[in-house]
């Protein structure tokens, strides 16, 4: 039976990368990145709609 060596594996394409590296090249890392941000931007957008649903009620209450 072969020996396995320690790895991981890339986080974006799934190829096999050293037990210390998250990701096989660069461009899978600028691709995660990416991923991250937009995924940030989405989170924060909803958080802001969410605020507007609970608060806009109450403020067109007391002003109309």
């Amino acid at each position: 039976m072969t020996d396995i060596v320690p790895h991981k594996h890339c986080l974006v394409c799934g190829n096999s990368v050293r037990a210390d590296e998250n990701f096989c090249d660069e461009l899978c890392e600028s691709k995660y990145k990416s991923a991250q941000r937009k995924q940030q931007i989405m989170f924060i957008i909803f958080i802001i709609i969410l605020g507007l649903i609970l608060i806009l009620p109450s403020v067109l209450r007391t002003n109309g």
